[in-house]
């Protein structure tokens, strides 16, 4: 039997000593014990982006987007996302595809996940938007957990942590919210197996 615990905890010291391909495939041996677990889709999709593979990164942030999305679908409104439902404006609540994609204005860091892995491998926005890439770098040294060059960043860009935070929430929560309303496979939620839906 796979202890899926020791596996995800190989998984993150791997990725702490910057060995992200091996760390990637602990993460899928996970996912092979647990399929329906958005984390560890979540944690294959950060390795991907360090590995510079960002249809990978994509591909996990929409399955865990989807796998969250599902459950709600599944379960219907619990005691737990009715809250979260009902303090939707109406005109959000109108314009979902599915009640479960209530968890497009919760998941937050996902959306802001799967944003990054679109814009900051772009190379003509890149070139159009000189600040796209201070933040990517800057995304990029808080994803490796290197707080030292993440400091020096800050320094150099002139930005706090707080203005970091202000400008991911403005700019790439909301590009990751509309990107995945449009690719969520909205007709297939029922359908988890994220792995045939969204992997190239």
């Amino acid at each position: 039997m796979i202890n899926v615990n020791k596996l995800v905890q190989d998984a993150l010291a791997l990725r702490e000593h910057g060995k992200y391909s091996i760390a990637r495939l602990k993460f899928t041996e996970a996912i092979q014990v647990e399929p329906f677990n958005s984390n560890y889709y979540r944690q294959y999709g950060q390795l991907s982006y360090l590995l510079g593979e960002h249809q990978y990164a994509v591909a996990a942030y929409l399955s865990a987007l989807h796998i969250e999305v599902a459950k709600v679908e599944h379960y219907g409104l619990t005691e737990e996302s009715k809250p979260l439902y009902d303090r939707l404006p109406s005109k959000i609540k109108k314009s979902l595809p599915v009640k479960g994609a209530l968890m497009l204005y919760y998941d937050t860091n996902t959306l802001r996940h799967l944003a990054h892995a679109i814009a900051d491998f772009d190379e003509e926005m890149m070139s159009k938007e000189p600040q796209l890439l201070a933040f990517k770098q800057l995304y990029e040294a808080d994803l490796k957990g290197d707080f030292k060059t993440l400091q020096s960043l800050m320094g150099v860009f002139n930005r706090s942590l707080d203005d970091i935070r202000e400008e991911e929430a403005e700019f790439y929560i909301s590009i990751g919210r509309e990107l995945a309303l449009e690719w969520i496979k909205w007709k297939q939620i029922d359908n988890l197996d994220v792995g045939q839906l969204y992997f190239p």
